[in-house]
């Protein structure tokens, strides 16, 4: 008879423990998204972390809102869990990349 509820608990313990992974599953989304944001994340900080001395006005503030842009984009990348927050990011990203492609011009 003990055997039977120690045989319960383990079960128990066991369904307990596997519910939060299988839940999480889906509050998490794949690899593709986070690793896609991260990259354009990082590619832009190459070009805004450090801003370049320049005379140029024009590119000074474009620069400046691209910067503006990469770190809004780490914020939502620290609380990213879904696609559609990944993409938000990449989305941040990818105009920041455009203000530094203005900038240049």
């Amino acid at each position: 008879m003990t055997w039977v509820l120690i045989a319960g608990a383990v079960a128990l313990l066991g369904a307990g423990a596997l519910v939060p992974v299988l839940l999480g599953r889906r509050e998490h989304s794949s690899n593709d998204e986070a690793i896609a944001a991260r990259s354009r994340h990082n590619q832009l900080g190459v070009h805004v972390e450090v801003l370049p001395p320049t005379a140029d006005e024009r590119a000074v503030a474009l620069l400046k809102q691209a910067r503006e842009r990469w770190v809004t984009a780490g914020g939502v990348l620290a609380e990213a869990r879904t696609e559609e927050e990944f993409d938000l990011a990449e989305r941040i990203c990818l105009e920041g990349l455009d203000l530094v492609a203005r900038a240049g011009r």
